[in-house]
């Protein structure tokens, strides 16, 4: 059991340490240009880790450092924005700590182009086995469109979940359920500032500002009632 749990547990907070609570904002410019920010909060970690540390108190191999250590510090953050600076198009960059297993990475994209190099770069870092690219989003003057529909990889995370839980032992579909049981309160939040005032947009669970220039998509993965999409083409005044 301590194996399974091990193995199952280990290997999905390794996937899943980017995954928790994401917020992304991105602030277009009219030209097409601008600035992309994720925010990754791991705090509901803090429980787990504990409790999966307690299972496992040789998880340090002897060593001194275990692999849940790894998670509080930037080494994650790095390891899926590797080499983001080297993306023709994409400056500015920077690796942030802002709390206790809360981090932040920001960059600048010279446009559309780069800021879709970017994203397949950090799919490509995430699962070397399996790279997510294309068109995440795209750009023309008085629309932009989200057309990402991975949710970062997420989509096959849970599939693989669900097929693990259904067809393997009796142990094997406890450990999976526990952790499904602790991402039932993960959110995926996504921002976009516009340089022009919405004037339509087609995903009716995202929120429009006051203003009308920012709109914002929630999306909790327990509230399995509502469609789960990213997708959103959305027109606003030049």
């Amino acid at each position: 059991m301590k194996k399974i749990i091990s193995a199952v547990s280990v290997s999905l907070l390794l996937v899943l340490s980017g995954c928790f609570d994401i917020r992304e904002e991105i602030f277009l410019e009219k030209n097409g240009s601008g600035r992309y920010t994720s925010t990754i909060d791991m705090s509901q970690l803090k429980e787990m880790l504990t409790a999966l540390k307690s299972m496992m108190p040789d998880s340090s191999g002897g060593g001194g450092k275990d692999e849940f250590s790894e998670l509080n510090s930037l080494d994650s953050l790095q390891q899926l924005w590797k080499d983001i600076d080297q993306v023709p198009g994409i400056t500015d960059v920077k690796r942030e700590k802002k709390d206790d297993m809360v981090f932040q990475v920001s960059f600048r994209f010279a446009d559309i182009n780069a800021l879709n190099t970017a994203m397949t770069k950090r799919n490509k870092n995430e699962d070397p086995e399996k790279i997510v690219s294309g068109d995440f989003y795209s750009f023309s003057k008085g629309n932009f469109a989200c057309n990402d529909t991975s949710f970062g990889g997420l989509n096959d995370v849970m599939k693989g979940m669900n097929s693990g839980a259904e067809g393997g032992s009796d142990s094997t579909a406890m450990a999976l359920n526990m952790m499904k049981g602790f991402m039932g309160d993960m959110k995926y939040t996504s921002i976009y500032h516009l340089p022009g005032k919405v004037s339509s947009y087609s995903n009716k669970e995202a929120k429009l500002s006051e203003d009308g220039k920012t709109l914002t998509l929630e999306i909790n993965f327990s509230d399995t009632e509502k469609p789960q999409s990213l997708k959103n083409n959305i027109q606003y005044k030049k």
